[in-house]
């Protein structure tokens, strides 16, 4: 864990950083998870039963195409995985680690009140992760696109029951949503286009 102004830094077993305040308990995914993230997930663990196979993963690409981590700058939404059931994204959570879970809606919005905060501390987050976070995570940074609250996806969170939360890219899902209002259903087309996911580590922090 290092510090980055007001913010500490560790990374996830895929070299992602996951983000926390100092009176947070818990940290929480600097980006939703990408296709670089659970293609490693994928590799290392191994189709199961009819999950996380080529034929699996080609029909999920249908709805979100699969583009290079190097070419971010005009379909930002294909760097990142959508349209997976909560069944599906549990063994992700298990591999990353027994403290892993899925965000509630009290540790998502927290995110967002400080993404502005996030975005002027940009040139140091980017040097700390440099040589210590999977390759993409610098130019990622560089390039802005980070943390993705303000627009980026709708995502899976938890507030009693499974919701969503976020505001979709302009050109992937045209809207005019606030991006903190949560939603209880999303039509299929929707969830597997733009629905994605972040991941939050509890631990004892305080």
């Amino acid at each position: 864990m290092t510090k980055c102004g007001d913010f500490i830094i560790e990374f996830d077993r895929t070299g992602f950083p996951l983000i926390r305040k100092s009176d947070w308990n818990y940290a929480i995914s600097l980006f939703p998870i990408s296709k670089y993230q659970f293609e490693l997930f994928m590799i290392d663990n191994g189709p199961s039963e009819k999950l996380y196979t080529n034929e699996w993963y080609k029909k999920l690409l249908k709805f979100n195409q699969r583009t290079s981590w190097k070419r971010f700058e005009e379909k930002e939404w294909e760097l990142f995985i959508t349209g997976i059931s909560v069944n599906e994204i549990n063994p992700f959570l298990r591999y990353l680690g027994r403290n892993f879970r899925l965000p509630q809606v009290s540790e998502w919005k927290p995110l967002f009140t400080v993404s502005d905060e996030i975005l002027r501390v940009k040139q140091t987050l980017r040097e700390l992760c440099k040589g210590n976070s999977a390759t993409p995570v610098s130019l990622w940074i560089e390039g802005g696109l980070f943390p993705l609250v303000r627009e980026g996806l709708l995502e899976i969170v938890y507030n009693n029951n499974q919701q969503y939360i976020g505001k979709p890219w302009q050109g992937l899902w045209p809207n005019t949503w606030n991006p903190e209002t949560t939603r209880n259903k999303v039509s299929p087309e929707l969830f597997q286009k733009a629905v994605g996911f972040r991941v939050v580590k509890t631990a004892d922090y305080r």
